[in-house]
C-alpha cells in the first residue's frame, strides 16, 4: 500500500454526520440502529453530562468520542492581552479536565479528545497568535497526563485571514500533529437562509481556495495553509448550524436531511474531516428551541443509504524524508569517533539556511534575496550538510522545522553537537525574506 503518513482515525466510507448532545436522550438508540445496519456515528460529542459515553463506546467502538466540560475559563478571555499569564490560563483550562477525571476516572478510557476552549475570539492577528501559543502550552500539560485535546473550538465566521496566518506561523498545528491532537470549530448558517449562503465567496485577503466559503467550509482557508506546510490534523466541526428551522417551526425532517446531505457530500471529500455535529440533541435551558432530535430518525436512514460510498483519502505520498544519515562506508580497523567529516582548510563562520523537505524553488530564492548581497548564507535542504564539518562556528537557521518528521534540535544535538540552532517559522516565501532580514 502507498505510504499515507496519516496517523489518525480515517472515515473511509459513509456519512460524516455526527452528534452534539447536551443530554443523551435517544443518542444510544440512534447509535444502535446505525451499528445494526452496518454503519456508525463517526463522532459523538457530549457536553458536561458525560456519564452515558461509555455506552456509546460499548455500542460503537469505532466512534470517536469528544467531550467538553464547560467552565468559566473556556472563552479564553483576555488571551490577547500581553499582560495575561498564558501558563496560568493553560493550567486552568487543562485543570478543568483533570478535575473531571478525578471524579470520573472511567472516562480516561472512553474520551478520545477533550475540547478545552469554546468560541474564543481575541482581537486581531496578535490575539490569535497568543491563542495559538496558549494551545501549545495546553498540549504540553495534557500530554504529561496522557490526554489528547480538541484545540481552539473556534467560533463560526472566524477567524479572518490575517488571524489564520498568525495562528499557523506559530507552528501550533505541526505541534498538534506530533502530539496526536485535533482541531475543533463551529460553522454553518443561521436562520431561514439557504445552506449554501456565501459558499464560494472569499474572505478578505485570502487566496482563492476551491470549495471554500465565508460560512460553510470556511475551514478550507485554514487547511489551504496546513496542506502546504504538511501540518494537516483532523477536524471536527463540533457545532454545525444547518439553519432552516426546527420542529417547532413546522419544518419537515426531510428538509433538514437535505441541508445536512449538501454539507455532508462536500465534507466527505476532505479526508481530514472526522465529522460535523449538528447543534444539538438533548438541549436544556436557553437551547431548548435548537433541538435536531426530530430529524435524526431520517438522518440515520440517510446515513445508512450512503454507508458504502467512499470518502476522500489522504494523498498518497512517498515516506516523508528524514534528516540524512551519513552514507555507509566499508568497515575500518578503528571506528570513527564522530559522524562529522572533513577538515576545513581554514576556520570560518558558516551559516546554513535549512529548508524543509517540501520547500520548492520559491523558498530558496527567498533565502537568496534576503541574505546573498550582504551575508551570503548557504542554503539547502540537507540536515547533514547543515551540521557537518569540523568548524568552530556553525549556525543552522531551520525554516519551518515543524515540517520535518523528527525534531531537528534533537537531531543536531545528537549528531552534530556545537551547532547553533535557530528556528524560523514563515507562512510564505515573502515572510521568510522579512524573517531572515530581521535576524
Amino acid at each position: 500500500m502507498p505510504e499515507t503518513a496519516w496517523p489518525y482515525p480515517l472515515i473511509e466510507r459513509g456519512s460524516k454526520v455526527g452528534v452534539h448532545a447536551i443530554r443523551s436522550n435517544r443518542v444510544t438508540e440512534f447509535a444502535r440502529t446505525l451499528v445494526a445496519g452496518g454503519a456508525a456515528f463517526p463522532v459523538v460529542k457530549a457536553v458536561d453530562d458525560l456519564g452515558w459515553l461509555p455506552q456509546i463506546k460499548a455500542i460503537s467502538p469505532r466512534t470517536v468520542i469528544v467531550a467538553r466540560q464547560t467552565s468559566r475559563y473556556e472563552g479564553c478571555e483576555r488571551v490577547g492581552d500581553p499582560s495575561t499569564d498564558l501558563d496560568e490560563m493553560a493550567d486552568n483550562l487543562v485543570g478543568v479536565v483533570l478535575e473531571k477525571l478525578q471524579r470520573h476516572p472511567e472516562l480516561r478510557d472512553v474520551v478520545d479528545y477533550w475540547e478545552i476552549s469554546n468560541e474564543p475570539d481575541p482581537p486581531g492577528a496578535e490575539g490569535y497568535r497568543r491563542l495559538a501559543l496558549l494551545m501549545i502550552k495546553c498540549m504540553e500539560r495534557a500530554e504529561a497526563e496522557g490526554l489528547k485535546l480538541g484545540l481552539f473550538g473556534l467560533n463560526a465566521g472566524t477567524p479572518e485571514w490575517p488571524e489564520i496566518e498568525a495562528m499557523v506561523e506559530t507552528g501550533v498545528f505541526g505541534r498538534a500533529r506530533r502530539g496526536g491532537h485535533i482541531l475543533t470549530l463551529h460553522e454553518g448558517v443561521f436562520g431561514n437562509v439557504p445552506i449554501d449562503r456565501w459558499w464560494g465567496d472569499p474572505i478578505p485577503g485570502a487566496p482563492r481556495v476551491e470549495g471554500a466559503g465565508a460560512l460553510c467550509f470556511r475551514y478550507r482557508y485554514l487547511y489551504h495553509l496546513l496542506r502546504q506546510r504538511g501540518e494537516v490534523i483532523p477536524l471536527v466541526v463540533s457545532e454545525f448550524y444547518a439553519g432552516g428551522g426546527y420542529a417547532q417551526d413546522g419544518v419537515a425532517p426531510e428538509a433538514i436531511v437535505e441541508r445536512m446531505a449538501w454539507y455532508d457530500e462536500k465534507a466527505r471529500q476532505d479526508y481530514w474531516v472526522l465529522a460535523f455535529c449538528p447543534f444539538t440533541l438533548g438541549p436544556v435551558g436557553q437551547w431548548v428551541n435548537t433541538d435536531y432530535e426530530f430529524a435524526y430518525p431520517a438522518l440515520v436512514d440517510y446515513m445508512l443509504t450512503v454507508k458504502e460510498k467512499p470518502n476522500g483519502q489522504p494523498e498518497a505520498v512517498a515516506p516523508t524524508p528524514t534528516p540524512e544519515e551519513p552514507p555507509a562506508e566499508e568497515p575500518e580497523e578503528e571506528p570513527q569517533e564522530s559522524p562529522r567529516r572533513g577538515a576545513p582548510r581554514v576556520q570560518y563562520r558558516r551559516t546554513y539556511v535549512l529548508l524543509p523537505p517540501d520547500a520548492d524553488s520559491t523558498w530558496a530564492r527567498a533565502v537568496v534575496e534576503a541574505t546573498w548581497d550582504e551575508r551570503r548564507f548557504t542554503v539547502g535542504s540537507s540536515a547533514d550538510d547543515a551540521g557537518i564539518g569540523d568548524l568552530d562556528d556553525r549556525t543552522v537557521i531551520a525554516v519551518n522545522p515543524s515540517r520535518w518528521p523528527t525534531d531537528l534540535k534533537t537531531f543536531f544535538d545528537t549528531y552534530y553537537p556545537g551547532v547553533r540552532y535557530i528556528p524560523v517559522e514563515a507562512a510564505t516565501p515573502a515572510q521568510l525574506v522579512s524573517r531572515l532580514r530581521a535576524l
